[in-house]
């Protein structure tokens, strides 16, 4: 066991198992990465800071998948604009973004939690499920919406990747 620290308020995180690497989401300030090695170095290293364009603040959620092309990636959910941010795995290098608006599902807001599994879970979900926490209800409550992956692939892999 060893303690591995931020200087503020740690959210979200995720190991990637293959690269043997821990990804924070440290909440006002950005993404970060750690060594998951339980020998390996403790400090962090900057994947994105917070810029207000690309990865607002209140970074919470992290999850890893696959995205257009089988590319590898870090999606980060930010509750400071109710977006979606995703980063190349190998590179750390900006992807995309996104957000989930009203549709069958409903818009999401205030992400607290998010998670991504990859595989076959029905014809709704052939190619994978995101599971995204909302933090906001027209009658007060929270819930959690399940949003078909291949959905999410196939906008990104459409859209621009320069954010407005």
């Amino acid at each position: 066991m060893r303690t591995l620290k931020l200087k503020s308020q740690s959210e979200g995180c995720v190991v990637d198992e293959a690269t043997r690497r821990l990804y924070v989401a440290e909440e006002d300030t950005g993404l970060w990465r750690f060594d998951a090695d339980p020998d390996g170095d403790g400090t962090p290293s900057s994947v994105a800071m917070v810029d207000g364009r690309k990865l607002v603040e209140d970074a919470e959620g992290v999850a890893l998948g696959l995205g257009p092309n089988q590319q590898r990636f870090i999606l980060v959910s930010s509750q400071g604009d109710n977006a979606f941010t995703l980063y190349n795995r190998e590179t750390e290098a900006f992807v995309g973004r996104f957000r989930i608006v009203a549709g069958n599902v409903g818009s999401v807001e205030e992400t607290d939690g998010i998670d991504l599994v990859l595989g076959d879970f029905g014809p709704a979900f052939p190619g994978g499920l995101l599971v995204v926490q909302d933090g906001e209800q027209a009658d007060g409550t929270q819930n959690f919406k399940l949003v078909a992956w291949d959905d999410v692939v196939q906008a990104l892999a459409t859209a621009p990747t320069t954010p407005k």
